[in-house]
């Protein structure tokens, strides 16, 4: 089963579920009595038809061919489905909320990890040294995930604070490399302005073999908004840990 078929097995999931939740609201109205059992089915129907929306969206895009962000949309995707599942358990009290407040913060944290990696490869393939930090910088990319993960799950975890500095440092080094290869690849962008770029928020065109056609002459290139997203998170990479060392420092 490939993964289109998957996703559209899903969605019969998701609807039919929908069907099931607006009939048990709907014997929730005809017998006249609401009670807890009734709320959390209304709540399930909600769930159904957000994830279930948003989901029908997200597969409108995913079914195109070529695609610059093809990695990023199945790990949207597959995000939303556990999504789905972690809220529905949540509102039926078979997950306690710390538990869902943990996976949803580990969701985000993949969201933005999956955006990263994405970007970052596409900056690949056009120089040398480019790859050579993109490379540099999924290692670090990967060390702050991994040290992100403990905080998060850990109950009552007493972190000393060098574990944290390690992460700043580490997040630090990880955002420098990121501008630093996106910079790289602007400028060799403009020295080449006949290439296409999936990181701009310009139609890239392929032929029928699935390679990029050239890129039309006067062409204005302009960042894609999800790079724009991603910046917003690099700066808060770099931003919160300085913050963070500044107020422990003068609160020693």
């Amino acid at each position: 089963m490939n993964a289109e078929k998957v996703k559209k097995l899903t969605m019969q999931v998701m609807i039919g579920s929908l069907i099931v939740a607006a009939l048990i609201a709907v014997v929730a109205v005809l017998a006249g009595s609401f009670n807890d059992t009734f709320g959390k089915a209304l709540g399930t129907l909600f769930l159904v038809m957000l994830h279930s929306l948003t989901s029908l969206s997200f597969l409108g895009q995913t079914l195109h061919e070529n695609r610059a962000f093809k990695f990023f949309e199945n790990t949207i995707f597959a995000l939303i489905i556990m999504s789905f599942f972690t809220s529905v358990l949540g509102v039926w009290s078979l997950l306690d909320g710390e538990t869902v407040g943990k996976l949803y913060m580990t969701y985000a944290v993949l969201f933005f990890a999956s955006l990263h990696g994405q970007m970052l490869w596409s900056t690949r393939g056009k120089e040398p040294k480019i790859d050579a930090i993109v490379t540099v910088n999924y290692v670090f990319m990967v060390a702050v995930i991994l040290l992100l993960l403990p905080p998060i799950w850990v109950d009552n975890g007493d972190f000393p604070s060098v574990y944290y500095r390690i992460l700043a440092a580490l997040g630090i080094i990880d955002a420098t490399l990121t501008i630093l290869a996106v910079i790289q690849h602007r400028m060799y962008m403009q020295k080449h302005p006949e290439l296409q770029s999936p990181i701009y928020n310009v139609p890239v065109a392929y032929d029928a073999k699935g390679k990029p056609l050239p890129a039309p002459a006067g062409q204005k290139r302009h960042f894609h908004p999800l790079i724009w997203l991603l910046g917003l998170f690099i700066v808060g990479q770099v931003v919160l840990p300085l913050i963070y060392l500044f107020f422990n420092a003068i609160s020693q």
